[in-house]
């Protein structure tokens, strides 16, 4: 079936809220058709939710806002998953009562759109405030995490430099060994030397 309406949002209803005041959303119902439309509007929660209007016709090509704002007072962290379902039917001229509209409608002419909602609190000093908390507490987790890297990184620096002073020691250790086997070495072939001569001398 072709669509009837296109509605804006088009998946998610933001409901803009603070705390202990009346949450509050538009939804916009567009008619695609060159003819009447009627529309309703139900909702999973219907006692939480206020919608004007929640019936009615939109003329050929216009467009209707829906304002919906919840009953009751919106109280801090409170559950909102409420669900909204927006029913479309071309309606003839000669229909003027929609309140037998839709009985006994078929349903392949109707089209069916669903949308969520979810809370978006309004700019407030508290919002704010929470939103500072959250932006300090990220602060903190990256000071934390620079921190660590660097700690890991001067250790891992100061391993390497001691292991290099160890080498330099090793080589310097080597070298002075190398020196000493040389002199050695020296005086070696000096003795048996003075000792060759020794010999000599007593042989004549």
């Amino acid at each position: 079936m072709q669509n009837i309406i296109e509605i804006d949002p088009q998946a998610i209803l933001e409901f803009v809220a603070e705390e202990n005041r009346l949450g509050h959303a538009q939804l916009t119902l567009k008619n695609l058709r060159q003819q009447q439309i009627a529309f309703k509007i139900k909702t999973t929660v219907p006692q939480l939710f206020q919608v004007k209007p929640s019936v009615g016709v939109i003329e050929s090509d216009q467009s209707m806002i829906i304002e919906i704002s919840t009953t009751q007072a919106i109280k801090q962290n409170q559950k909102f998953d409420a669900k909204f379902q927006i029913n479309a039917c071309v309606k003839n001229s000669n229909e003027q009562d929609l309140s037998t509209f839709w009985i006994n409608r078929d349903q392949s002419t109707i089209q069916t759109l669903l949308l969520k909602s979810k809370l978006k609190y309004d700019n407030s000093p508290q919002d704010q405030q929470i939103q500072q908390q959250q932006q300090n507490s990220d602060s903190k987790i990256l000071e934390s995490s620079v921190f660590n890297s660097t700690h890991s990184d001067s250790k891992m620096f100061k391993s390497i430099k001691e292991e290099s002073q160890q080498d330099e020691q090793l080589k310097q250790y080597k070298e002075q060994l190398d020196k000493l086997s040389q002199e050695y070495q020296f005086f070696k072939n000096k003795f048996e030397q003075n000792q060759l001569n020794s010999l000599q001398m007593t042989g004549i």
